[in-house]
């Protein structure tokens, strides 16, 4: 599941740049035809039609301020904002009235059919390719003119702060559980903002173009030198994540009196080697007919899951929660395990 939750974060945000770019090449297109109509000319006095090259065209007044609208407009509140506020329907509201609509007039519909109707849609992580995709308009805006950077960053700290609350609530309240055992996820999302960061340098290298102390070149050698610096960037980030950072992890040993036994953690946390196994529990219930047998472990129905000791069952009915202390447990309950 962690690989395939990371494939779908991955081609997620590959999808979402090809739109983007897809975006800004139509509108460029326009506002050149738009311009050439108008007779627009450059702050010298020359005809938008007759510019020659796409850089100095790009660099216009009337296609800069163009193309800084459709950015502004294209992610706030059109990204940033009105997804996350429609998410709410289709994700948590709409789910819930239609299995309940199922539920109520199917009663065949019982247990744990019943249940699934009602449950939410199941977690994922695409979240993480929205991040990306918010953080890669932000950037784009420094290809423009400064009065729009300011409103537009502001804008996506407040649509952020809504997306984490919300998500906040939809996963301690509405999803029924999700694991994530492994790294892949985290990583390859780090991986994938070496390419968006990446943005800035080329940005960086466009805007400095022909400002004193600095380099000075038109046409395709701009854009070259532009996607250079957005290259070297990402291969550098990438060989920074690869092999500097897991070489600035700290590692320690942990001390034996942190060590918690296996009695003190199985009385707080259901689900255990042997409650998460659905193999050894139809076995301890139908072969070895053992009383009570050692019951499966079911989200949400830990209050059902009854102790036996002797199997290694040690959750309790009254035990609410993770409440697991790492301090020294009592000496009885070392000496039992």
């Amino acid at each position: 599941r962690d690989q395939r939750e990371a494939c779908y974060m991955i081609l997620y945000t590959i999808a979402c740049m090809f739109n983007v770019l897809l975006d800004f090449v139509t509108t460029y297109m326009l506002q050149e035809i738009v311009l050439e109509a108008l007779r627009f000319r450059t702050y010298f006095g020359q005809p938008i039609g007759d510019v020659a090259t796409f850089t100095e065209k790009f660099q216009t007044y009337g296609m800069q301020r163009a193309l800084a609208e459709n950015t502004y407009t294209y992610a706030f509140p059109s990204t940033f904002l009105i997804p996350f506020l429609i998410e709410f329907g289709p994700t948590i509201l709409a789910p819930w009235y239609v299995g309940r609509l199922i539920v109520k007039n199917h009663p065949e519909v019982r247990g744990s059919d019943a249940e699934e109707w009602l449950a939410m849609v199941p977690m994922d992580m695409g979240r993480y390719a929205d991040i990306l995709l918010n953080t890669i308009l932000g950037i784009l805006i420094f290809f423009f003119p400064g009065g729009y950077t300011w409103s537009l960053f502001l804008a996506m700290a407040a649509s952020h702060l809504f997306i984490y609350g919300y998500d906040y609530y939809k996963v301690l309240r509405q999803i029924p559980h999700c694991d994530y055992v492994a790294y892949d996820i985290e990583w390859w999302c780090q991986a994938m903002f070496a390419p968006v960061v990446a943005i800035i340098a080329a940005a960086l290298v466009f805007k400095s173009n022909c400002e004193p102390g600095y380099h000075c070149v038109r046409g395709d050698k701009l854009v070259a030198l532009c996607a250079l610096a957005w290259l070297g960037h990402t291969l550098f980030h990438l060989a920074v994540l690869s092999y500097v950072v897991p070489r600035l992890g700290k590692r320690t040993n942990k001390p034996a009196e942190l060590e918690v036994p296996f009695l003190y953690t199985a009385s707080h946390i259901p689900s255990t080697w042997f409650t998460a196994n659905p193999v050894h529990c139809l076995r301890s219930k139908y072969f070895y007919e053992h009383s009570p047998p050692c019951d499966y472990y079911w989200p949400g129905k830990e209050s059902l899951m009854r102790e036996n000791e002797d199997l290694g069952c040690h959750f309790k009915r009254s035990t609410k929660g993770f409440r697991l202390e790492m301090n020294t447990p009592r000496d009885d309950d070392a000496e039992k395990a």
